[in-house]
């Protein structure tokens, strides 16, 4: 065997190896075993992780939603906050929806979002669902999950259904102002007013 050949045989069993190696990495990675994270290079450990890219996928869609304590009617009522974030308002990249994706539990973002909606809702400028010249005292923001169906099953396109149609498991309460903010918002209660929950 000449020199040249040895070389070529080295380099091909060399290829080889580090591609076993590679594989081999991948699939303890797929696993879940962490010893190449430690082992290896962080430059090198990031060609690694690329077998597990969705781990955690989401089983349903997000959407954020608002309702408003209407004062004279003493309930609360779906709002519709697309014509006050008109930037991109029928899909994700609404402001109103990236607010509270985002910052959902950052106290300061939910209260400029109240303060917010409620100021121009009153001023009554914008269909919103509610009824212009009915003032509202606070809102309450939902987050609804909406389950993706299974893989092979009919796809359904978007369409935003009315909150009050949505089951209540698909609902999660995530702000809501405060009972003495609404009061302070609508006046002294009617007698027989119910309680903003």
């Amino acid at each position: 065997m000449t020199p040249r050949e040895k070389k070529r045989r080295f380099v091909r069993v060399g290829l080889r190896t580090v591609a076993a190696l590679y594989l081999v990495g991948l699939w303890l990675d797929a696993i879940g075993c962490t010893t190449p994270s430690r082992l290896l290079p962080h430059a090198l450990d990031y060609f690694m992780e690329v077998a597990a890219l969705f781990p955690e996928a989401s089983s349903g869609a997000i959407d954020y939603r608002a309702e408003g304590w209407v004062c004279a009617d003493a309930r609360w009522q779906e709002l519709d906050t697309r014509p006050y974030f008109p930037l991109d308002p029928d899909d994700k990249e609404n402001r109103f929806q990236r607010a509270l994706n985002f910052y959902r539990d950052d106290p300061a973002v939910e209260r400029a979002l109240d303060t917010y909606l409620v100021q121009r809702h009153d001023a009554g400028h914008d269909d919103d669902g509610i009824p212009r010249g009915r003032a509202i005292g606070g809102v309450r923001f939902v987050r609804v999950r909406i389950p993706i169906p299974p893989a092979g099953s009919p796809l359904e396109r978007f369409t935003r259904r009315p909150l009050a149609d949505l089951p209540a498991n698909e609902k999660e309460t995530l702000f809501r102002t405060p009972k003495a903010r609404i009061a302070e918002h609508c006046g002294p209660p009617a007698p027989a007013a119910a309680e903003p929950e």
